[in-house]
């Protein structure tokens, strides 16, 4: 398979998300213009905190975009870490969607992250950074961490850790056994038993392969009773707290050294929940 195919299927896989219905509640801390390229620019949303002590790069599901993800990513400001979120071409909110294809529109995520980086390097230099992201957005993010090497040179050197909620699962042609073996940081993934893809994802657990096929060691992945795909992008709600809460104590573990966080990764499993560590 070549590299173009690949791309298509990674899109088309990443058509997972939109819940009808799902809100807006607030905004974030600015919006600016991100200079991707010569050719490109685009908007990217920050959460800034008052006090920055960590920086989470964050990349959105596929056809979302950033303030769709408002609850969580302010919850991490709320916890000192400066959130950028590019608007990615993909995006239903992006003006000019048509002009990109599907194979195009991955490159240009690509490139988002990359300029968000150094947009981050620029304003926040010397704090430590995590790559956050939903479904194909935790595809990017582990891609960030030094999965997919295959890929290309895409490795995100100042990304120490990633946090994903849900994953574009077993991608045909393009994840292999050894796909996530290169990702050389700390992994947490957050996903439910109810995390299904109409047409694509048919099995909850697919979600899980990126820790279940990593190098051991600093990889965690939760299953949620009751969580499906829209886990932190719909309602609020008490699963959606859990999730938000384990994603938090990620972050504040392993950028900050926090140890009462890590407690919260230590803890036994609540009721329900399953737990993967490797």
């Amino acid at each position: 398979m070549n590299f173009r195919s690949m791309f298509g299927r990674i899109l088309i896989a990443g058509t997972l998300l939109l819940a009808p219905g799902a809100s807006l509640l607030a905004a974030p801390t600015v919006t600016v213009t991100l200079h991707v390229s010569a050719e490109r620019a685009t908007t990217m949303d920050i959460w800034e905190p008052a006090k920055v002590r960590g920086v989470v790069l964050f990349s959105s599901g596929h056809g979302a975009w950033p303030e769709r993800y408002d609850r969580l990513l302010q919850a991490w400001s709320d916890a000192g870490f400066v959130v950028l979120a590019p608007l990615h071409v993909d995006s239903m909110k992006y003006p000019e969607r048509d002009r990109f294809t599907l194979q195009q529109g991955l490159g240009e995520r690509f490139a988002d992250m990359k300029a968000a980086s150094s947009y981050a390097a620029a304003h926040w230099p010397s704090m430590p950074v995590a790559a956050g992201g939903h479904s194909l957005g935790t595809l990017i993010s582990t891609v960030l961490g030094g999965a997919l090497a295959n890929l290309g040179p895409l490795r995100d050197p100042s990304v120490v850790a990633v946090v994903g909620f849900s994953s574009p699962g077993r991608i045909p042609g393009l994840i292999a056994p050894d796909s996530y073996a290169s990702l050389a940081v700390p992994l947490l993934l957050v996903t439910g038993d109810k995390d299904v893809v109409q047409g694509f994802v048919s099995n909850p657990a697919d979600h899980l392969y990126p820790v279940e096929t990593a190098a051991a060691g600093d990889k965690i992945a939760v299953v949620l009773p009751g969580g499906d795909h829209n886990l932190i992008g719909g309602e609020a709600g008490q699963l959606f707290e859990r999730a938000q809460q384990l994603g938090t104590a990620f972050l504040q573990a392993e950028l900050l050294g926090d140890e009462q966080a890590r407690e919260v990764l230590d803890a036994p499993a609540a009721a329900g929940e399953q737990w993967l560590r490797r």
